[in-house]
């Protein structure tokens, strides 16, 4: 969870997201520069008393302010092309989790065994005293630490965005289409998140809650939900 105040993105699980962080300060400390030496030349500029009222050209000067910018774009375009190919490279993932948005909850569904489809609807925790306020549910998605994970989100009716910042993660949630992302967490944790797409008058109460766990706690857990669901059956 971000701090109050904080002004940078929080610390994040997905090395793609610690890749996306470096590359947003990167970009912004050379905004800052180029803005710092635009706002000093127009102050130079105003200040002065000095003119040359007969200045026909200056190939130095041009040859510079043309240069100049080109490599400065050259230097943004080759690391984010490189991270966008990196977003989308999905690779031989071993487990896979399906988010579905409906109004105003998460349903999840992911393979079992005999490939079979486990799933369960995961709302809001209506108890003060349930971890965050507007932030837990009632029922987490637990997926496997150091895996390869598909996430694949889609919608039940209209637009919603499965977000979790602490994994710089955001996709879309479109109704008859599955958008998908990977992702590797690299330590266990609950990671937190929300609809990010204004999807009606309860938006702002589906929150997103993912537990990472090792991959031997995630099979004892998967074999307790997969009994769950047998009960069920009969």
């Amino acid at each position: 969870m971000p701090l109050w105040g904080s002004k940078g993105f929080q610390d994040s699980y997905y090395q793609v997201g610690e890749y996306l962080s470096f590359f947003h300060e990167g970009v912004m400390c050379l905004i800052v520069f180029i803005l710092s030496v635009v706002l000093y030349g127009l102050g130079w500029v105003f200040s002065t008393k000095s003119s040359y009222r007969f200045l026909r050209e200056a190939q130095g000067v041009e040859t510079a302010w043309t240069i100049i910018p080109s490599l400065c774009l050259i230097g943004v375009a080759v690391p984010s092309m490189h991270l966008l190919y990196v977003m989308d490279e999905i690779g031989s993932p071993s487990f896979c989790f399906k988010a579905i948005g409906h109004q105003w909850y998460w349903s999840y569904e992911f393979m079992g065994d005999n490939v079979d489809v486990l799933g369960f609807d995961s709302f809001m925790s209506r108890s003060e005293d349930d971890g965050y306020r507007l932030l837990d549910v009632d029922q987490r998605m637990v997926a496997p630490s150091n895996t390869g994970i598909r996430c694949m989100v889609s919608s039940a009716d209209v637009i919603h965005s499965f977000a979790i910042p602490g994994c710089m993660l955001k996709v879309d949630a479109i109704p008859g289409r599955v958008n998908e992302i990977p992702m590797t967490v690299a330590m266990s944790g609950v990671l937190y998140g929300q609809c990010s797409e204004i999807c009606g008058a309860n938006h702002s109460f589906m929150p997103i809650v993912v537990e990472f766990i090792p991959p031997s706690v995630y099979n004892r857990w998967h074999s307790v939900i997969k009994s769950i669901e047998d009960v069920k059956l009969l």
